[in-house]
């Protein structure tokens, strides 16, 4: 059987509006992609690590409650991740994160070459474990699986870039699409020019780029042909999440269209623009609500 595994960190979101906490919701860039497949029905797994607390058992139970297998998440003895999310007059977050000093090293799965591979965010580049993230990554590629990375950049200082890079670009080495906002390569390259980017980044293996810039068009670009993607416009709630969802909904067009690494330079523009209303359609129902993933009611419509 096909699987899809979301490789990432597991967090407790607490969002402030007007300096006050005005919610908490099991989070984390790539738990949240893990939620919505989930609630689509999809056979997810996610790979990650949790402490043996309460918002630990939290998190656990929610991820069974929503048909996530948990055959690769770790338990240890301390407290779990935290992050604080600062909402601004537009919505957006600012984010403090509070992160144990005691997390132990992921298990990876075996991969069958129709698995699904999906990761990113801070998780992809920090230096805890990234040897063994890298040797997954490359069991993935030698084994031709689809793998999807989602770069998900903080601000960092110039001191960092270089570094930064190096990281990201070891892991496009190993990522068949890149899937990144308009801030991330602004943040990574000062640019967000699609044609630019995929020709620097085509050499390192990625065959296919999709540049989102919020409200604006997404640009989609691969070996056979470039086109941007309209983004419906909708009043928003909150964005925390709507990258993550947009990632899960390449993920379901991906599953539900059969397409893997061998047959995605056969894609055609109107099959793109189906996996496209997908994504942006998961991000647009995130950003109306104080959500991290579609509603159970959007995924039984879907």
């Amino acid at each position: 059987m096909d699987r899809i595994y979301t490789v990432g960190e597991t967090t407790y979101d607490i969002i402030f509006r007007n300096g006050q906490p005005s919610a908490a919701i099991v989070g984390g860039s790539v738990l949240n992609t893990a939620i919505t497949l989930g609630r689509l029905k999809l056979p997810v797994q996610f790979v990650s690590r949790m402490g043996n607390d309460q918002v630990g058992d939290l998190s656990l139970g929610f991820l069974k409650a929503n048909n996530v297998g948990t055959d690769y998440i770790i338990r240890f003895e301390g407290n779990s991740r935290l992050a604080l999310a600062f909402m601004d007059e537009e919505n957006n977050a600012d984010y403090e994160f509070y992160i144990s000093a005691q997390a132990p090293s992921l298990i990876f799965p075996d991969l069958s070459p129709n698995d699904i591979v999906t990761f990113g965010s801070t998780n992809a580049i920090k230096d805890e474990g990234r040897n063994d993230l890298l040797l997954f990554l490359n069991q993935a590629h030698d084994k031709g699986v689809l793998t999807i990375y989602d770069p998900n950049i903080r601000e960092f200082g110039p001191r960092e870039l270089i570094e930064t890079r190096k990281k990201v670009e070891e892991n496009l080495h190993l990522a068949k699409v890149l899937k990144g906002s308009n801030q991330d390569f602004m943040r990574l390259y000062e640019t967000d020019d699609a044609d630019k980017i995929f020709q620097y980044l085509r050499p390192l293996g990625v065959k296919v780029l999709i540049v989102t810039s919020g409200n604006q068009q997404v640009q989609v670009r691969t070996d056979l042909f470039s086109f941007s993607f309209p983004v419906k416009p909708v009043k928003t709630v909150s964005t925390i999440g709507a990258g993550d969802n947009f990632t899960a909904g390449l993920v379901f067009g991906f599953f539900k269209n059969n397409i893997r690494t061998g047959n995605i330079n056969e894609v055609s523009e109107n099959t793109w623009r189906e996996i496209l209303s997908y994504a942006t359609g998961f991000a647009a129902e995130v950003c109306c609500s104080e959500s991290n993933y579609i509603s159970s009611e959007y995924a039984n419509d879907i």
